[in-house]
């Protein structure tokens, strides 16, 4: 890919019709169990949900400059802005006493649906598209001085975007591409970190046999909604900055984004039989607590190829709590006609239990986590917390 031409392209917020031409593109890919019309009407109901609405998604293009609304794009992708909070290591007092970092609540995104035509493929685009994508969501002051001469000027700063201390995206086609696009040619970009699930298989007879539904409160999705604002509220008292780290971020579960995990697919989800009537469950003594700390939210996988998945999108539990937690969410599986049950990213102090229930860890090869950290801080130096399956986009 020539100078020429990388100068003659920037990243562009799509217009209605370029998002419908994104969205008939990545049909092929990501709808091949649905029909075109099935699929962008899907989108078209997402587009109105609350992790969507009020300029949270906004489709991007790789466009020619002079002609930018051009349906000849050769690049598109989705962020979405969410909320998170940040955990940053203050300087060394004047006294010598540590100081407690304090939770700030930013501006982050999730990214999605990269997305470039096989045509079009082996050119750049999509690398390109990705670099430049950091210009218009990071908090201005933590870019760099610069912007690379051969790319010619900085993508233009658009309304509901901007102003991000951290990105995100999950990676399907391995761990070196993203983390070559960064802000400028010598700068890395997105990180893959712990990108680990653990699964059991659902006839495992240890787990069916200590489920009790008597024990937990059963939440429908008005329940689980108001689950996610209580967890949003509680994560900043629960969670903090992990030693050896100098900063610490995660993104919040609630406004739509926990949601979305089993929104985006309810038009097939609805198809199960029986019909699904809770999307999660918590302790019956949570229901009273001001902190919640035994619970479970999930989703099902049905899409074809691979197993009928319950997959867990947010967990909280306590070593002793565990297995009658997955028990019973066990049960919830077989009653779907599910074949296994997943989680990512399963807390360490949970690893001996979900061992002794026949749960098996490994690193995945698809949905790989990777953050953009932007601030000064190297990416060794951050942690990511709850790196789970309730913020996939």
């Amino acid at each position: 890919m020539t100078t020429t031409i990388l100068s003659s392209l920037s990243l562009f917020p799509a217009t209605p019709e370029q998002v419908i031409e994104s969205r008939r593109r990545t049909a092929i890919a990501w709808g091949k169990d649905m029909t075109l019309e099935e699929y962008l009407h899907r989108d078209d109901v997402s587009d109105t949900q609350e992790h969507a609405r009020d300029g949270k998604l906004i489709t991007w293009v790789l466009a020619p400059r002079d002609d930018p609304t051009s349906l000849n794009f050769v690049s598109s992708c989705e962020t979405f802005r969410r909320e998170g909070l940040v955990w940053r290591r203050p300087p060394p007092p004047p006294d010598g006493e540590d100081s407690v970092p304090m939770p700030e609540r930013v501006t982050c995104y999730g990214i999605a649906s990269v997305f470039t035509p096989p045509s079009l493929r082996g050119n750049g685009y999509a690398a390109h598209m990705m670099r430049l994508l950091h210009w218009v969501l990071a908090e201005t002051s933590w870019l760099p001085k610069v912007f690379s001469e051969e790319w010619g000027t900085p993508p233009a700063r658009v309304a509901h975007a901007g102003d991000g201390w951290f990105s995100a995206l999950w990676s399907d086609i391995g761990r070196d591409f993203y983390k070559r696009c960064g802000p400028t040619m010598d700068q890395e970009g997105w990180i893959v970190r712990s990108p680990a699930s653990t699964v059991w298989n659902v006839s495992a007879e240890i787990l069916l046999s200590e489920a009790d539904p008597t024990n937990w409160t059963w939440l429908d999705e008005a329940g689980v909604l108001e689950l996610w604002e209580k967890d949003a509220d509680n994560v900043a008292h629960t969670l903090g900055l992990p030693d050896n780290y100098r900063v610490s971020l995660t993104f919040l579960p609630n406004k739509g984004v926990a949601a979305f995990q089993h929104q985006r697919n309810i038009h097939i989800l609805n198809r199960l039989v029986p019909p699904i009537q809770y999307w999660g469950i918590m302790a019956k003594h949570d229901s009273q607590d001001a902190i919640l700390d035994t619970f479970a939210t999930w989703s099902f996988e049905v899409r074809l190829p691979g197993l009928k998945t319950l997959i867990i999108t947010r967990l909280r539990s306590r070593p002793e709590s565990f297995k009658s937690l997955m028990s019973t969410v066990m049960a919830v599986a077989k009653q779907q006609g599910m074949e296994r049950v997943e989680v990512y990213s399963l807390p360490d102090e949970l690893q001996s239990v979900a061992a002794s229930m026949g749960g098996i860890t490994f690193e995945r090869e698809e949905h790989l986590p990777a953050f953009k950290w932007y601030g000064a801080e190297k990416s060794s130096e951050v942690a990511w917390l709850l790196n789970e399956k309730f913020c996939w986009c």
